[in-house]
């Protein structure tokens, strides 16, 4: 009969969180950051003034509050706009969507 052998406990490194943070430009994501951009451009095309630009300094901020509070707010925001009806009884009179 074989011994039982003394094995090596395996080596075992904890996950630190900035490894599980979502990508981000700037320090918001990715998506808001496109959105940001496309949102700005929209405003100045329409515009077609060039202060119209600063626009970004706004919509980046409010990005970013939202950001600091909760690091995957965007994607819980994303889920909820995707699994929760809207409520537009009150306003139309009756359901805007069909289940």
């Amino acid at each position: 009969m074989s011994e039982p052998r003394d094995l090596e406990a395996p080596l075992i490194t904890p996950l630190v969180k900035p490894l599980t943070v979502s990508p981000t430009i700037l320090g918001v994501p990715y998506a808001f950051f496109m959105f940001a951009g496309v949102a700005t451009a929209v405003i100045f095309l329409a515009s077609k003034n060039l202060l119209m630009l600063l626009s970004c300094l706004p919509i980046y901020a409010a990005g970013r509050i939202l950001t600091l509070k909760d690091a995957r707010i965007f994607e819980i925001l994303g889920v909820r706009a995707r699994r929760c009806p809207p409520r537009s009884r009150s306003l139309w009179g009756c359901d805007s969507y069909r289940v």
